[in-house]
């Protein structure tokens, strides 16, 4: 078998009628945004759309039971807990409704969300519009924005190492922290920090709500803190009490990050034809938080 280190750079091909293609989805128990799919000739998956990954992967599990890939190859990835060794199958076909994605690289880890076979990331919809409805379970996919943006607000998307940022703030008193955060559908939480980066803002202070473990999709396991933030802003809307979670060490990959927990009080509008993105407070917005006791 192949060994090798190398940076993934996906340019999927997607075929789909013209007009808008209209995807269905449920939103699991940790806040993952849930799609059935298949891969190849598999019977129905459901997989996760991961808003700050790239690609396509599968679970071991999933690939035992449910799907042949051929030619599988080993290479060695960057994940938050680290370096991972991980097998790939590259000329893959994708399936999610009317849409087709052909020549996909396909690789295989350790963990999903919970109740999916894998995930795939937003690189699928490159050059797309591609609108999120949490008020009714849709996900719209277009080549122009929507002619009603009222109770939007516009946002700069920035890209880094195949993830999504956005600029958000967290308060505390007078003290105000504005950085780039994750825009990470696939973090069943609503922020998280690295523990660096919750010293230099200062928050050790605030108070611990709950204890519990992360891990990345390759196994490596976080001891997570929770503790209650204040306030934290994002563009024009501030959210109060947002529970805020610290991992007990650095990881290779500095966490910031907006989780879905908190993402999902949010109907979303991703321009990635404009690398913009516009957000509207929905139906959503006043649910309890999923906090791990």
């Amino acid at each position: 078998m192949l060994q090798k280190t190398f940076v993934l750079f996906l340019f999927p091909i997607l075929t789909s009628a013209i007009g808008i293609d209209t995807l269905s989805f449920r939103l699991n128990k940790q806040s993952n945004i849930c799609i059935k799919a298949r891969i190849n000739n598999s019977d129905t998956l459901t997989l996760m759309f991961h808003t700050s990954s790239t690609g396509v992967t599968i679970t071991k599990e999933s690939l035992k039971e449910k799907i042949l890939l051929k030619n599988k190859q080993n290479t060695n990835i960057q994940t938050w807990g680290g370096r991972a060794d991980a097998e790939f199958s590259e000329h893959n076909t994708l399936f999610i409704n009317k849409l087709t994605w052909k020549d996909l690289t396909i690789f295989v880890n350790e963990n999903s969300g919970p109740e999916t076979d894998g995930k795939f990331g937003y690189d699928l919809f490159t050059k797309k519009i591609v609108s999120i409805d949490y008020d009714k379970n849709l996900i719209m996919v277009n080549e122009n924005l929507p002619k009603n943006l009222k109770g939007y607000q516009k946002m700069n998307l920035f890209f880094s190492n195949g993830s999504m940022f956005i600029e958000g703030k967290l308060e505390i008193g007078d003290e105000v922290y504005q950085d780039k955060f994750m825009f990470h559908s696939g973090y069943g939480g609503a922020i998280l920090l690295d523990p660096q980066i919750a010293e230099k803002y200062n928050m050790k202070s605030l108070k611990t709500i709950s204890t519990s473990e992360l891990k990345d999709s390759y196994g490596n396991v976080f001891k997570i803190e929770t503790k209650l933030l204040p306030k934290a802003k994002i563009g024009k809307k501030t959210i109060k009490n947002v529970p805020l979670s610290f991992a007990a060490r650095s990881s290779d990959i500095p966490m910031k990050v907006f989780g879905n927990d908190l993402l999902k009080r949010f109907n979303v509008i991703f321009d990635f034809q404009k690398n913009e993105i516009y957000l509207k407070p929905n139906g959503l917005r006043k649910m309890n938080y999923n906090i791990k006791k």
